[in-house]
């Protein structure tokens, strides 16, 4: 039997979370939930999962970046990070990361609304285990 790929989930919106997991778990992944920063920080160093999947916006409007930063610099971490955001769908305007990657170091940058499918075949592209 083939191992599980694990997936922390950092994202204050439980009831996406909890919907994503029952896909995800069909699909083979296991998602590790966290709803804060600190959460989902902790639980990055004791789990180690194969990748995260961490949204914009927690607490604050531009906390993920944050998140992320610490992921990279202070825990000196490569673990392919997919970051969603629904910046787009409130504001109509799109953030470009691909322009900034040093400011923006997440392997993946989607706008929400996505469905569990297509986020789960971008985990699995960065994880070099699949095509989009």
């Amino acid at each position: 039997m083939t191992e599980k790929i694990r997936v922390l989930f950092i994202d204050d919106d439980s009831d996406f979370v909890k919907a994503a997991g029952v896909v995800f778990d069909s699909m083979g992944l296991e998602v590790i939930p966290a709803s804060t920063e600190a959460e989902g920080l902790h639980k990055l160093q004791a789990q180690q999962p194969d990748a995260v999947v961490l949204d914009l916006v927690l607490e604050n409007v531009d906390e993920g970046f944050s998140v992320v930063r610490k992921i990279r610099n202070r825990l000196n971490s490569d673990v392919p990070v997919v970051m969603l955001s629904s910046l787009a769908e409130i504001t109509g305007r799109s953030l470009k990361p691909e322009e900034h990657p040093d400011y923006y170091p997440v392997n993946r940058f989607l706008e929400k609304p996505v469905s569990a499918g297509t986020l789960i075949r971008h985990i699995r592209d960065v994880l070099g285990k699949g095509d989009v």
